[in-house]
C-alpha cells in the first residue's frame, strides 16, 4: 500500500503544471481586482436595496441612453428575456423608460427617468469612495502607465474574441 500511495505522490508531482509566466499573473490579478471591485460594490448597493444586475444595467444605460433592448442584453451578457425582466423592474421603480426607435417601431430604446438620479448619485458617490480606497498608494503616473497597459489588453482580447467569431461564423 505504501508503494502505491508513493507512485501516485511521484504521478501527482510529475503532473504539476508549471506555474504561471508573468503575463498570466497579470492577467489572473485583473481578474482578481475585477471580482474584487464587484463584491465591494455589491455590499455598497446592497445598503441602498439594489442588485448586482440592476445597478450594472443602471451604470450602462446611464453611459449609453437610447441602447434598444438586444444591445443592453449583448452588453450584459443576459438574454433577451431575462433583460426584458430586468427593464420591467427599472421601469416600476421609475427609473427608467422604454421608448420606441423613431424608425423601427419593432425596436424600444431604454431611456433614464429624473427618478434615476438620486441612485445614480449613490452609485457615484460609492464609486469614488471605492476608486480612492482602491488606488490609495498608487501614484498618478504608475496609475496612467497601468491604464494604458489595460487598455491594450483589452483593445488585443476584443480583437482576438472578434477573430475568433468571424471563424466561427465561417465554419457554419
Amino acid at each position: 500500500m505504501e508503494h502505491a500511495s508513493a507512485s501516485l505522490e511521484e504521478h501527482r508531482r510529475q503532473q504539476r503544471l508549471p506555474p504561471f509566466s508573468s503575463q498570466g499573473e497579470v492577467l489572473y490579478a485583473m481578474h482578481e481586482i475585477s471580482r474584487l471591485v464587484t463584491t465591494w460594490f455589491d455590499r455598497e448597493m446592497q445598503v441602498q436595496g439594489i442588485t448586482h444586475v440592476q445597478w450594472w444595467a443602471m451604470m450602462h444605460i446611464s453611459e449609453n441612453e437610447g441602447l434598444s433592448q438586444v444591445e443592453l442584453s449583448r452588453i450584459l451578457g443576459m438574454g433577451r428575456a431575462s433583460t426584458g425582466k430586468l427593464i420591467e423592474r427599472l421601469e416600476a421603480s421609475k427609473w427608467i423608460e422604454r421608448r420606441p426607435d423613431p424608425s423601427d417601431d419593432r425596436i424600444r430604446r431604454v431611456f433614464l427617468l429624473e427618478d434615476s438620479l438620486s441612485i445614480l448619485n449613490q452609485m457615484r458617490q460609492s464609486g469614488l469612495k471605492q476608486f480612492d480606497a482602491f488606488m490609495a498608494g498608487v501614484d498618478p503616473e504608475l496609475q496612467t502607465s497601468m491604464l494604458l497597459g489595460v487598455q491594450k489588453i483589452r483593445s488585443n482580447a476584443i480583437a482576438m474574441m472578434s477573430q475568433n467569431q468571424d471563424g466561427k461564423d465561417k465554419q457554419g
